[in-house]
């Protein structure tokens, strides 16, 4: 899976009864669900970027704390709406906080586990600081290391080295055993339909027009219709004109093409020979 297809799945669930939080918390509690059963650990750390990502990593640290001696460092501060109720909801349930400072990741030797929570498969390009520094300790760690949907920096120069990378709904791009260890894929409930039928997520796809754009230029469209059911051309036009089409023509029969055009100004109708 691409970013952009996990983006619409996100969008597209929350329409089937399945919102960004309640994926968030099926994920983080996923991961901490791994962790028990693959691995003997006194002790976590939790390394969160400011994204849903690291949103993931602050449930996962919640639920690990029951059991687990955790601690949580911000690598950045959370940003998202979900990601900072996260962050409260770790902070309420008395998890030791930390924010990243430099030097910091020299503390990661004392870790049986770290749960690499940094960056998503929403992140691009070569690792910046501190996210560089921060891989490298994590990799030279004798801590067993889970990654959160992706490792942090895949596909880079530098980029963690997990034993686990527990993902969710589907393998990601450029994912294999080599750069993300043992592949977990994690049911997270995102619906069926959320994949298979069209939703407002699918809407990412449609591209914006340029500012200097000229009618015409993005996008025309052409329905044939008419006979007695007059009302079918003209919503499907209008229905074109609504997605973004620049230009909605409609050919239908001379007999019926002024009932069809009254529909709508915006509507180019062109009168057709015949009544069908």
């Amino acid at each position: 899976m691409e970013a952009m297809e996990v983006k619409v799945l996100d969008i597209n669930s929350a329409l089937y009864g399945m919102p960004p939080e309640s994926l968030m918390e099926n994920a983080g509690k996923a991961v901490a669900e791994t962790a028990l059963k693959e691995f003997d650990f006194k002790n976590c750390t939790v390394l969160c970027g400011g994204g849903n990502n690291g949103g993931d990593g602050l449930v996962a640290a919640r639920y690990l704390s029951k059991k687990r001696n955790v601690k949580i460092i911000m690598v950045k501060e959370a940003k998202s709406l979900i990601a900072r109720k996260n962050f409260r909801r770790a902070k309420r349930a008395g998890i030791p906080i930390y924010r990243y400072k430099k030097g910091m990741e020299k503390e990661l030797r004392k870790s049986e586990l770290i749960i690499d929570a940094m960056l998503g498969i929403g992140a691009s390009g070569e690792l910046r600081e501190p996210y560089n520094t921060i891989a490298k300790a994590v990799n030279e760690s004798p801590a067993k290391i889970i990654s959160v949907d992706i490792p942090t920096g895949l596909g880079g120069k530098t980029a963690v080295k997990p034993d686990i990378t527990v993902t969710f709904h589907a393998a990601k791009d450029r994912m294999n055993e080599k750069n993300s260890g043992r592949i977990f894929v994690a049911d997270i409930g995102i619906p069926e339909e959320a994949e298979a039928v069209v939703g407002p997520g699918d809407m990412i796809y449609y591209p914006l027009p340029e500012k200097n754009s000229h009618k015409g230029e993005n996008g025309v469209v052409l329905t044939i219709g008419g006979g007695p059911y007059t009302g079918a051309p003209a919503l499907a036009a209008t229905a074109a004109l609504r997605t973004g089409a620049d230009l909605s023509f409609v050919f239908t029969p001379e007999k019926v093409w002024k009932v069809v055009a009254s529909f709508s100004p915006d509507l180019i109708v062109m009168p057709l020979e015949g009544e069908f």
